[in-house]
């Protein structure tokens, strides 16, 4: 894990611990700090911030911005793949909404990029795309019209908020625990959610999931993907004893399959189970029921 902790410590993309006006959670990009052999890695750091914002309540209601610092940047600060894997996800794969996303202090070389941002994004990102520049003050006036004040807003750009990515390690380390080793990491802790699951659960672990649920569902109506499906109940059993375990995993483990997942021409999006429901909607069930439980368990 620590290839990735190093990538989070580059401080590219950071969620900042303040959200705007309007409720919505600030992911901040600094491309500045953007290292080549790092490319990769800003992909799963991206899965992961969008993840950890779905945590807050009041986020996943009301969604996320971007801002990104084009302050001092070149040519060599900007990567077409991993902006084009940010952009194609960002509002077509998660159950939170990308609301908005500004830019501010643009300078000589945005030309030469905008048009190729521009086309790797839906209609609805180019119409929320929004330009702050101009000086200091101006720009954070700018912002302020957005509702977003200068108390949401990193120092990099004006504002009072010091970004520091070691704190937010720290505090999600204290969170989850620890991080995976090596081997298991963020990768299937995040990005993992839409893939195939590439290892077996422990056969006494898929026996209880599946167990329990059982018991459970035979006191209940079955309806496909709510409460009283043995699938779902065991989808929830497995996620609550292994927390780190990604969703599709444990949808796959209670017993959802996606034939088309990783079919070539079919976006993650339009994939079905043979109930014809998409692996979305799946997940945004499992993760209704995983609030409902802890919740629960927190009375």
């Amino acid at each position: 894990m620590k290839n990735h902790v190093q990538t989070l410590y580059d401080g590219y993309l950071n969620l900042l611990p303040q959200k705007d006006n309007f409720g919505r959670a600030i992911i901040f990009c600094n491309p500045i700090n953007l290292l080549p052999a790092a490319f990769d890695n800003q992909v799963r750091i991206w899965w992961y911030l969008v993840h950890v914002a779905m945590e807050d309540d009041v986020a996943l209601r009301n969604g996320f911005i971007i801002i990104s610092n084009a302050r001092n940047t070149s040519l060599s600060n900007f990567d077409a793949k991993s902006v084009s894997a940010i952009c194609t996800s960002g509002d077509r794969l998660f159950p939170i909404r990308w609301r908005h996303t500004h830019c501010c202090h643009t300078n000589p070389i945005f030309p030469l990029v905008a048009a190729m941002v521009k086309s790797v994004l839906s209609k609805e990102q180019r119409k929320t795309f929004v330009l702050h520049n101009g000086n200091t003050e101006e720009v954070l006036d700018s912002f302020r019209e957005e509702g977003i004040p200068k108390e949401c807003l990193p120092t990099d750009i004006g504002g009072s908020i010091i970004v520091s990515p070691e704190i937010f390690v720290q505090k999600r380390l204290a969170i989850e625990g620890h991080f995976k080793s090596e081997e298991s990491d963020m990768k299937s802790a995040v990005s993992a959610a839409f893939q195939v699951p590439g290892k077996k659960m422990a056969f006494a672990q898929v026996k209880t999931a599946k167990k329990k649920a059982h018991s459970t569902a035979t006191k209940q109506s079955v309806q496909p993907g709510r409460p009283g499906d043995p699938r779902m109940n065991a989808a929830v059993q497995a996620k609550l004893e292994d927390p780190d375990l990604p969703l599709l995993e444990a949808l796959a483990l209670g017993g959802f399959v996606f034939e088309d997942l990783n079919k070539p021409g079919v976006k993650s999006s339009e994939v079905r189970d043979k109930d014809g429901v998409t692996v979305y909607q799946r997940r945004n069930q499992l993760l209704r029921r995983l609030r409902k439980e802890r919740k629960r368990a927190q009375l």
